[in-house]
Formats: C-alpha cells, structure tokens, sequence
C-alpha cells in the first residue's frame, strides 16, 4: 500500500520505504488530538471511492470527497475487493490493519453511520451561501472583433460600451456590501478590451476603495488577445489583472478559419505575439483555452508544436487546456455542427494533454481543489454585469436581456425576479444522476445553466471531463507522480465504457432537472411556469395575469 499523494514522489521500486514511511504518517495523522474519541465499530467503503485496476493485479484508489490517492498490492486490491462484498464489517473482518488505517485515514472508509452525502450537501451549501466574498464578472462592451462561428452571442453582435452611470452603480453595489472581505473581478465580453477605458477606470477606483477598507483584490480577464499588446499588457498588471484567459483553436491556419476578424483577416500570428510580449513584460499568468471540435481536433497537436517553437512554455506562467466545442445557446451557430461526441473528445484530449504536460504547457493531472460548478451562476455572491446595467448569473446569459436577473440600477430588487429564483432553487442534489455520481463532491453540478436553460434535445450536456476520463486522469496522476509505469494501465478500465464514476446525464435527466426547478420555482412565486415560458425569458415569466373585473 503505496499512499504517494502523502509520502511524496516515491518510484514503484521504493515501494516497500515508501511504503513504511506512508505508514508512519498515516498512524501520526491517526492518532487522537484532544480527548481520545470512541472508535468505529462498524465500518463501510466510501460512497465515493473509485478504484482503478492495473494490469499486474494491483490498483489505485482514488476517493473525490478527500482527494485521497492510494497504490494497493494486488493483495490489497484483493481484500479491497472483499470488503466491497460485505457492505459493513468490523476491524475484525480487515486482516491487515495497515491497511484499515490507510484506508480510514485517506477517507476510503467511513463509519457505517456516517452519511457522506449529507456531508457533500453541507459542504456545498456552505460555500454557496459564504459570506464576505464578492465575485463580479463584468462585461464594459459585448462588442467583438471576431467572427467566430460558434460564438455563444452568434455574429449579431451589440457596438454598445459601458456608460459612466453603470460604473458609479458598480462602485455603489460594492460599497453596500458592509461585510465585504474580498473582492473578485473578471473582465469578460464581447471582447473587453474594446472597452478597455471603462476597464482601466473602474478597475482604479475598485482597487482604491478595497485598499482604504482592507479588502483583498483580485482580477482576471477573458480575451481574445487582438489588443493584448505589451503595453495594455502593462496597463492591465499594473491594475493588478492577474490571468488571462486566451482562446487558440489550432495551428495558424486552422485558428485563422475558426477565429478571423470580422473583417475576414488572420488573428493567430498576432496573438501569439502580444502573448510572447504580455509574458516578457509582464507577471501575468496566460491559460490559452482550445475549444475542440471536428474542424480542429487533428490540428491541435501541431498547435502545441507550435507554441514549443515560440518557447511560450520558457517563458513561464502560460499554460494550456482543452475544452469541447459545445452549443450553450441557441445563437451557438456552427457549434451544432462543429461538435465531436463526448467519447470522442475526451479519447482525443488525453493524448493532446499528455503532450501538453510534456512540452511543460500544464502540471501534473489534478483533481479540482473545491466544485469545480462553484461558479458566478451557483454561488449566492457572483453576479455578471452587462454595459448597460443588466444583471445576471451566467456568462453564457449576458448577451440576452430576457435572462437577466435584474438590474444593478436596483440591487435591492436582484433577487426578487423569477429567472433569480431560476438560479437560486436549482442544485444538483435534486437530479438523481448527480446524487449517485462518485464524483460529485468535485463537480458540483459543473453547469447550472445548462441544468435550467440548456434545450437537452440541442445543446451540451453538463458532465466534465473527470466524468468521462476518471480512471485514465487517476492513473496519469499516478504516473505523473512515478508511482506507475505506461504499462501498467488495463485497456478495459478506459472510463468511457468503464463508466468508474457512474452514469452520465442524459437529455431525459435533465429534462427531469428542469421539471423538479420549475416546480419549486411556482411553489415560491404562487403561479405556474412551464418549459415554454422558461426558454421565452424574462418577458414570459415576469409576466402577471390581469386581475379579473368582478
């Protein structure tokens, strides 16, 4: 029993050390601090544990509501397996007592009684309701310079930017905020940096007010990079702009197909170099996003050639990750079509992340830190702000007026609107799926939107990738970590027939997802709202009856 996330970066050939040094950590973490507490007398494997067989017997056990991974023996595996068998068992049933203490220690084993589900809710909940923290994300323009065909908003874009009367109600909105602790601002659009004047002053008076009241502050951007030049580079860092979030779709002419200007001309040269510029001269850390889709998914590799070439992974703080080309919203255009199956992409993505780590691009595989679907949309203080004062929950709603939640003209009034009760009545502990998925306690629910908006006949289904590669992103961690060969892996655990995690979400599940949220939402509002309303907007479910004459 090999637990290498505890002990450090031991070799399979150290094993029987390691392994005794993973011992004496586990019994020190074991041990009792303040008044001794009553042991277990029954035990149970966790709810959420997912073990990864191995070609020569052994396995890995990886737990996602501790994050805990461990290399068992194939004799381990064995009485792992065993123990699987009996639903609950006393010490008495576990022959190897390092072994129960290992397991207990990492979260693999539980008390019978404990009810692990709950302790997932009560987590979630809690950092859905925390306090003292703000996240805004904030639109200056939904104006773009490109013409990227399966862009959310579709090619009809708004010219309009943000007015200085939105601004003084942004400031007004952070400033209400009396237990305020810290502040999070995300740059987002259309491309805002066309609206960068609006960037630069809101960002100066943010910045004053949280540091006359002691409130930490932080902030990133979502940029196509077209005007990411060293000196806005600069002016963005100096504005203590800390990431930067760039699309790539491919080597040059790929990514100049699927992201030309609006005019028609190429992109991808001068983003890389305003990248290798922002990199020179600036501390900012760069996360270039590749959407994937049928287009560009054999172009990809050499895209990653290409970044070697420029020696963006020497130059620090650039990294790269891989995402699916999915429609999110009906304006999706040629995401209907550029669209790979989820099997497909996450069979093509490992061999494109492998080399990614590889070439220094991205760290060792590692499971998300919290929920990864905390995000604006579940977290009661996130809320996106549109130019012209709207309000919303979703960066994928902010181009539609009749998603909106409200206004920031009337804050007092943002949580009263029926799309606000949308957001705040839906979890992911009312869809079945999610309840029995082994991964949830990392996922949260992963997209809230496409739980309540999302048409499931058309548009993307919410699982992450961790849904479809569990075993295969568990064993390259474990590779990662040199604790397991290549040749260890077994071609059967591949999770996409495997299935580690459990089911996957369907269209009849979410569809169930959206039933249980309009029936909550009408429980509140005292009127009945249907899917129809539901897709219409605002118009629709804000609608009231006119009282009938006597």
């Amino acid at each position: 029993m090999l637990d290498f996330d505890t002990s450090g970066n031991g070799t399979a050939d150290e094993a029987g050390e390691a392994m005794e040094t993973a011992a004496r950590q586990i019994q020190a973490r074991l041990r009792p601090r303040g008044p001794a507490r009553p042991a277990a007398t029954r035990y149970r494997l966790s709810r959420y544990d997912i073990p990864v067989r191995l070609a020569d017997g052994a396995a890995l056990l990886f737990n996602a509501r501790t994050r805990s991974l461990i290399l068992l023996s194939e004799e381990e595996a064995r009485a792992y397996r065993d123990l699987a068998g009996q639903g609950d068992f006393g010490p008495a049933d576990v022959a190897d007592r390092l072994l129960l203490q290992a397991l207990i220690g990492g979260g693999h084993v539980v008390g019978a009684g404990v009810n692990e589900l709950a302790l997932v809710r009560q987590s979630y909940e809690a950092t859905r309701a925390a306090k003292g923290s703000l996240t805004l994300t904030i639109a200056p323009t939904m104006a773009c310079n490109f013409a990227c065909g399966y862009c959310f908003q579709g090619l009809n874009k708004p010219t309009k930017k943000m007015t200085p009367d939105v601004q003084d109600a942004i400031i007004d909105f952070v400033k209400a905020k009396k237990d305020l602790k810290a502040l999070s601002i995300v740059w987002y659009g259309g491309e805002p940096l066309m609206g960068r004047d609006s960037i630069f002053r809101l960002s100066d008076r943010l910045i004053a007010y949280c540091d006359k009241n002691k409130i930490a502050y932080s902030a990133g951007i979502v940029s196509n990079a077209w005007f990411l030049t060293a000196e806005t580079a600069a002016q963005l860092h100096t504005r203590r702009v800390r990431w930067v979030q760039v699309t790539i779709d491919g080597d040059r002419d790929t990514h100049d197909k699927m992201r030309p200007l609006t005019s028609g001309g190429r992109t991808f040269d001068r983003i890389l170099d305003n990248i290798e510029q922002a990199l020179d001269e600036t501390a900012m850390s760069i996360q270039a996003r590749v959407n994937v889709g049928v287009s560009n998914v054999e172009r990809a590799d050499a895209m990653l050639d290409d970044f070697a070439t420029r020696r963006l992974g020497q130059r620090g703080n650039f990294g790269v990750y891989f995402a699916p080309i999915e429609a999110s919203t009906p304006e999706s255009g040629s995401a209907f079509t550029e669209k790979l199956s989820r099997a497909e992409f996450n069979r093509k993505v490992l061999a494109l992340e492998g080399k990614a780590r590889q070439l220094g691009f991205a760290g060792i595989q590692t499971p998300p830190s919290g929920f990864s679907g905390m995000c604006v949309a579940a977290s009661n203080s996130g809320y996106v702000v549109a130019g012209n004062g709207d309000v919303h929950k979703c960066w994928e709603t902010a181009h539609d007026p009749s998603k909106r939640t409200g206004s920031i003209f009337e804050p007092e009034k943002l949580h009263e609107s029926v799309n606000a009760t949308l957001w705040s009545q839906w979890t992911p502990f009312d869809n079945a799926t999610c309840r029995d998925c082994k991964i949830l306690p990392m996922c949260g629910g992963f997209c809230a939107h496409r739980f309540i908006y999302a048409d499931p006949e058309e548009a993307a289904l919410p699982c992450p990738s961790w849904k479809w590669n569990t075993a295969e992103y568990v064993f390259a961690r474990a590779k990662d970590l040199g604790v397991v060969r290549e040749d260890q892996w077994l071609a059967s655990e591949a999770t996409v027939e495997a299935k580690q995690s459990g089911e996957r979400q369907s269209p009849a599940s979410l569809h169930a997802s959206q039933a249980r949220v309009l029936e909550k939402v009408s429980e509140f509002h005292g009127r009945t709202f249907d899917r129809e309303q539901l897709f219409v907007g605002e118009a629709a479910l804000e609608r009231t009856e006119a009282p009938v004459a006597p």
